[in-house]
């Protein structure tokens, strides 16, 4: 059996310009308005080189185990954590961003025929992501907020 392409993700490529799998997600705040309906919005993106850093360190495994409204996120699903899942969450985020300084990563993205698909994490980049996600935490714990995640 032949060797696979191996495909990098080009980090100075336009955005959509990366082939699938290579994905993006999304971060925002969920909360009861007054007709006590939920509504969500999106504070930012959370770009592939974090996205799926998070999937590869296993983060998005471990944000899982905390309480999802929505069933689990990763694939492009969405959840939202809960308001009591705030500290939890800021507590991971804050442990990738520990995990990572300073190191390489070269992380498997996925496989699609002949052709796997790779990523370098840009550690710079993702730990920018990483402090939003903590700050977006937290601030979701001090206002009573769920946090929307699709990953």
């Amino acid at each position: 059996m032949p060797s696979p392409t191996v495909v990098y993700f080009d980090h100075a490529a336009a955005p959509g310009h990366n082939p699938a799998p290579f994905t993006s997600g999304e971060a925002g705040f969920v909360w009861l308005n007054a007709s006590r309906e939920f509504e969500s919005d999106t504070q930012f993106e959370i770009p592939p080189n974090t996205l799926h850093a998070l999937h590869g360190h296993g983060v998005v495994e471990e944000l899982n185990q905390l309480d999802l409204s929505l069933g689990p996120i990763g694939g492009g699903r969405e959840s939202v954590l809960s308001p009591a899942s705030m500290e939890k969450a800021t507590h991971l985020f804050y442990e990738a961003d520990r995990m990572t300084y300073g190191a390489i990563h070269d992380l498997r993205v996925g496989r699609r025929g002949d052709f796997e698909y790779r990523i370098v994490v840009d550690n710079r980049g993702y730990q920018r992501v990483l402090s939003k996600l903590q700050f977006l935490c937290g601030r979701a714990a001090r206002m009573g907020r769920g946090v929307r995640l699709k990953l």
